[in-house]
């Protein structure tokens, strides 16, 4: 007999768990979240920043070196 009271027991909280997180909510929980000021989407340089120079715009140009050969024995 106890253990068919603890399985209905079990089946009862199992029910009660489903119906919990099936339940129909009101109107008022159907608005959307807040979006909270958290900054995780803001733009990392502000729109109105002052346009910085590029610090290599005066760099020496690069120049291209040819492979050495190697040298072949003289006969």
């Amino acid at each position: 007999m106890i253990p068919t009271l603890i399985v209905l027991g079990l089946l009862a909280v199992g029910v009660a768990i489903v119906a919990f997180a099936t339940r129909q909510r009101g109107p008022a929980s159907a608005a959307p979240p807040l979006d909270p000021q958290t900054g995780w989407n803001d733009p990392i340089t502000p729109a109105n920043a002052a346009a910085t120079e590029d610090p290599f715009a005066h760099a020496p140009g690069t120049t291209t070196v040819e492979p050495v050969r190697a040298t072949e024995p003289q006969a």
